[in-house]
């Protein structure tokens, strides 16, 4: 028996463990690109409120600071049992990695706001802007254009970092791989195997960016 029929009767687990690999990249790509978008806002000249950067920087500091794994173990193991809860494992793992890519995705916009050169806004508020229709008129765009590639990176490191959901038994698709190899004990074809998926999964990412890319620059034509 070859290496191909061996996987077939695990097809099943490899759709089931990809869909949750997808499920959770897309949930805490959402999740980071919100929690990250207001507070790179709150924390940038857009913001008439200087104090938000302080606690801010704390929050950027810690996500960045401490590994992704080990903040879904505190999420998994730590915080439920400070707070008398109960969370599955999916879940700790995809709001653990909303938090620790919240942290990377705050960085990037807030850099992106305070890239734009101050006499734009200058040029806003002469022309009655206030600084929200400034923000989202003219300054946004310009920002969004230029942050989307970094967005790019982040989004593909936050794809391959579901793997970590494995680690607390979640069964994605790293999981469901191993679990395969524990019965079948052929390593080789199902790593190469998951291998694909990932990089099939990351052609679309990119695809789909390109894309955008490609809309927003024929939008300002």
């Amino acid at each position: 028996m070859n290496s191909i029929d061996i996987l077939i009767p695990y097809a099943s687990l490899l759709l089931k463990g990809s869909g949750i690999t997808l499920a959770a990249w897309i949930l805490a790509s959402i999740g980071s690109l919100l929690l990250g978008s207001i507070c790179g806002i709150a924390s940038s000249r857009a913001c008439s409120l200087p104090a938000f950067s302080y606690p801010i920087r704390l929050y950027t500091f810690i996500a960045k600071g401490i590994p992704a794994y080990v903040q879904i173990l505190i999420a998994y193991f730590v915080l439920p049992s400070l707070l008398g809860i109960t969370v599955s494992g999916f879940i700790a793992a995809t709001g653990a990695l909303i938090f620790c890519s919240g942290g990377y995705v705050t960085e990037i916009v807030r850099t992106g706001i305070n890239s734009i050169p101050s006499g734009q806004w200058d040029a806003c508020f002469v022309l009655g802007y206030s600084k929200w229709h400034a923000l989202k008129r003219v300054i946004a765009p310009q920002v969004i254009r230029l942050i989307l590639p970094i967005l790019l990176g982040e989004s593909e490191q936050l794809l391959k970092s579901t793997s970590l959901l494995a680690t607390i038994g979640v069964t994605e698709l790293t999981r469901a791989g191993m679990n395969i190899i524990s019965r079948e004990l052929n390593p080789l074809s199902v790593y190469l195997l998951i291998a694909c998926i990932y990089l099939l999964f990351a052609a679309i990412i990119n695809i789909l960016i390109i894309l955008a890319q490609k809309r927003m620059r024929y939008g300002n034509n």
